[in-house]
């Protein structure tokens, strides 16, 4: 029997998730068919009303991208994985009997990829710009990961307070940041981190002044397409450890196959090759 599964997002033809799930699946064993559903060209687009036709046309599940992972959130009926639903998205919905099952594998995608890269070196404080979609889970992440304070930066200054204003709630250490306190505060932290659209194909520049890069240890960028963007690079040129897009997409990835389908498969180093060989 064939699994359908489908990637919701906007401007997403250039996204891999397709090829990754099929990847894992083929090693497995598993036939399936994965399409991609575009919000952003499909007229009158509705990602709830999306969703609920996926289900009758006998869908397995879908990957999520921004801008829905919000969206899809009262959807779900009961977490995929504990703890997930406090981050207040997914990008991971299974399809049941019993109903819409839900994860966000961006939170413990980042989770992975920052130990597989920084093993348990403590994040310090941290810098985030972007409060919004990706941003939500990876701060979650670096909270758990002991992060001693998270300054958050958004252009929306609301969506900032409120994300700090959420992680108190949940005992973690945040505080909401002006788009102009970030070129001061970069050099006060010990990490930077980028979880805004800002270094992506056809949306250049980052948050930072990357002109001043002196004092933190490390950085994340959750962009992957570039695999390398102007950000990431200023930061290997001046010393940081860096944390990739591609490492938390790998293991995102990988985090959500096991969920579609009760696996338990591994980002051995050969998968995260194979995977790095089809990007830019």
């Amino acid at each position: 029997m064939t699994s359908k599964l489908a990637l919701m997002g906007a401007h997403i033809s250039r996204s891999k998730m397709g090829k990754l799930q099929a990847y894992l699946a083929q090693q497995n064993g598993i036939s399936i068919d994965y399409g991609l559903i575009d919000g952003e060209i499909l007229p009158d687009f509705n990602p709830e009303g999306c969703v609920k036709r996926l289900i009758t046309e006998g869908y397995h599940g879908i990957n999520v991208t921004h801008p829905y992972k919000q969206s899809v959130y009262p959807l779900v009926k009961s977490p995929l994985a504990e703890g997930h639903e406090k981050i207040g998205s997914y990008n991971t919905l299974r399809f049941t009997e019993d109903g819409i099952l839900g994860a966000n594998t961006d939170y413990s995608g980042f989770k992975q990829g920052y130990l597989y890269r920084r093993g348990d070196k403590s994040p310090g404080k941290v810098l985030v710009c972007g409060a919004g979609g990706v941003g939500r889970a990876i701060m979650f992440a670096l909270a758990e990961l002991g992060a001693g304070h998270l300054y958050i930066s958004d252009i929306n200054t609301a969506a900032a307070q409120a994300m700090s204003d959420l992680l108190v709630k949940h005992g973690h250490s945040a505080s909401a940041v002006t788009p102009d306190e970030v070129k001061v505060l970069q050099n006060k932290v010990d990490g930077l981190v980028n979880c805004t659209a800002l270094g992506m194909y056809g949306k250049p520049g980052t948050p930072f002044d990357l002109t001043a890069l002196s004092s933190p240890e490390w950085a994340f960028d959750a962009v992957y397409v570039p695999l390398k963007t102007d950000f990431i690079k200023a930061c290997e040129s001046a010393g940081l450890q860096c944390v990739s897009g591609f490492d938390l997409w790998i293991f995102q990835g990988i985090d959500a196959y096991n969920l579609f389908f009760d696996a338990s498969i591994a980002a051995a180093p050969a998968l995260i090759n194979e995977a790095l060989s089809w990007l830019d």
